[in-house]
């Protein structure tokens, strides 16, 4: 992916705006200090019995979308994961069958981000910092991905730009890929859950498919000790589920009628 179509220089918003943008990127940095995920090596890990069947779960799922949803083999797929990490999401679409020279990783964190260069192909096109500040073509990627980014911003105008960024970024036929927070974290004041209802506000032409999924991490590890069954089980109970998993499709002109929301049975 050429530096011709992606180019990391900020666009042409007001003073004004930027120094609002600027605060509110200041204080994501400043929430995700505040949390203790430990070194990247012990992040990333999946030796606990319940994140191996929380990542499985979730892979099952994408996966699913991608093979109904996508006309395009997974090789010629452009993906764009905003929020990165630690490059863990894109290393998956890797396996999936992309190509790395399709693929782009942002983020805003610098220690993240130096993990990420060390564990992806030098062919991934490496975008550092905000996301909404990026100077990226229109229509430039099939599938862009957030992870639990949204529920980190907790300004509303922003969240509103950065929806409308990946929402033209995205081409025709693609679609915002999301998995974030359905209910807040009571012990978590710096992130705040984002209903369904806020998705359809957010991208107001999209086409939606939705589902909730992932057992509440205090049952999953209790579950988890009695096997995958107990595990699969308590998940396909809906209140228990505590992510939006939502493929945000870009319909194409001429056969987009307006906005369809496609609820999957929660038991799915």
């Amino acid at each position: 992916m050429s530096t011709e179509i992606l180019e990391t220089q900020l666009d042409n918003t007001s003073l004004d705006s930027q120094d609002l943008l600027q605060r509110e990127v200041e204080e994501i940095r400043a929430r995700y200090a505040r949390r203790r995920d430990g070194p990247p090596h012990v992040a990333r890990a999946l030796l606990a019995p319940e994140k191996i069947l929380r990542f499985q779960e979730r892979e099952r799922a994408i996966l699913r979308l991608i093979r109904t949803r996508m006309r395009k083999p997974p090789w010629e797929l452009k993906v764009l994961e905003i929020g990165c990490g630690y490059g863990g999401n894109l290393l998956q679409f890797l396996r999936w069958g992309c190509c790395p020279w399709n693929l782009a990783a942002n983020e805003l964190l610098e220690d993240r981000l130096a993990v990420t260069r060390e564990l992806l192909p030098g062919t991934v096109s490496i975008l550092p910092g905000d996301a909404s500040s990026l100077a990226i073509s229109p229509e430039t990627f099939d599938i862009i991905l957030q992870s639990t980014v949204f529920s980190s911003i907790l300004d509303p105008a922003f969240r509103r730009r950065l929806a409308q960024k990946m929402w033209d970024w995205v081409a025709p036929g693609g679609a915002v890929l999301w998995y974030d927070l359905r209910f807040n974290n009571p012990f978590n004041p710096d992130v705040r859950a984002i209903s369904l209802r806020e998705i359809r506000e957010l991208f107001p032409a999209a086409r939606i498919i939705s589902r909730s999924i992932t057992l509440a991490p205090p049952i999953a590890r209790i579950a988890a000790r009695f096997g995958a069954g107990i595990y699969m089980l308590l998940a396909s109970l809906p209140p228990l589920r505590t992510h939006w998993l939502c493929w945000l499709e870009k319909v194409p002109t001429s056969n987009c009628a307006g906005p369809i929301v496609v609820q999957k049975r929660q038991s799915s």
